[in-house]
């Protein structure tokens, strides 16, 4: 098998704690999305929204609690990964995430990035550009430094780290 097509094999199966990670992070999403809209309604005025936040409210928790609970007992089946074999994980966003991740103990190097990619978008747009060009760059300057910083630089780190890591161990 080619290197597309194991790739295209990967995006077809992702792993099933993945699944139930985003989906009860997809509920809890909702629930956030639900209580601004309601919220801006009432104070909009319309105030018998009030009933529909209150339901919409409890079926997106009910759901995620439900959606947390399933991936909790996923997780509980599963043990936990051993370092050496992050690199035969084929996905290379998954390994990549989890060296940078063993490496740096954590989600430290994923905010090191975003702090690191906003403040770089803030030094090097200038302000005096019109607000709609300012919109277009922030968006385009702020995701693309991110990916910049945390998939190439601290990968980089990570990398070499954690290859001086397993030479030690063997």
């Amino acid at each position: 098998m080619n290197k597309l097509q194991e790739l295209k094999q990967v995006i077809q199966n992702p792993p099933p704690e993945r699944l139930a990670k985003v989906e009860y992070r997809s509920h809890f999403f909702q629930m956030f999305g639900i209580s601004v809209v309601c919220l801006f309604l009432i104070l909009k005025g319309f105030w018998y929204i009030i009933f529909a936040f209150i339901f919409g409210i409890g079926i997106s928790y009910s759901q995620g609690m439900t959606a947390y609970a399933k991936y909790k007992a996923i997780s509980a089946l599963l043990k936990p990964e051993d370092p050496k074999d992050f690199m035969d994980d084929p996905s290379p966003t998954r390994r990549r995430t989890k060296i940078i991740n063993h490496t740096f103990k954590g989600g430290i190097a994923k905010w090191a990035s975003i702090i690191i990619s906003v403040f770089a978008s803030f030094t090097m747009i200038p302000i005096t550009v019109s607000r709609w060009i300012m919109i277009l760059a922030y968006m385009i300057s702020i995701p693309l430094f991110f990916v910049l910083m945390y998939f190439f630089v601290f990968y980089w780190v990570a990398l070499y780290y954690y290859k001086m890591d397993r030479k030690l161990k063997k």
